[in-house]
């Protein structure tokens, strides 16, 4: 009886295998790894409003992701919404070091980030985003 269980056990194995690379290849490689990142440094002095805008030869958007790093001497307030304001997003990241990733379902090819600092603010913020969707 075990010397039955190997060869199926080799099979299944190997069918596990196949299909994880064919998911890895259909569905993560083409909605995930093909979408470019982009990335903007600001200094914390002002308020900024910025423009993420998605690649051009992205289609199909679906979500956006960004990752914000850096330090900063008092708490910030980051405002994101899409050029219609129907989708508007609110967060508080405290003072100090900052490591902070939001993932938000996007429909729409840039969105809009207001950073509102209280005077005086000090630091630096690295803010890495990628829209999410098919090419």
């Amino acid at each position: 009886m075990k010397a039955k269980l190997t060869p199926i056990t080799l099979v299944i194995t190997a069918l596990i295998i196949v299909l994880g690379y064919l998911a890895y290849t259909n569905y993560i490689v083409p909605f995930y790894l093909n979408n470019s990142e982009q990335t903007q440094e600001i200094d914390l002095k002002k308020d900024h409003n910025l423009v993420l805008v998605a690649d051009e030869n992205q289609k199909n958007i679906g979500s956006i992701e960004f990752e914000i790093k850096g330090k900063s001497s008092e708490n910030i307030s980051i405002m994101t919404y899409d050029p219609s304001k129907t989708s508007i997003k609110s967060v508080m990241i405290k003072k100090g070091e900052i490591d902070y990733v939001n993932f938000l379902n996007w429909t729409s090819d840039s969105c809009l980030m207001d950073i509102t600092t209280p005077e005086n603010t000090k630091g630096k913020l690295t803010i890495n985003y990628r829209f999410i969707g098919s090419n």
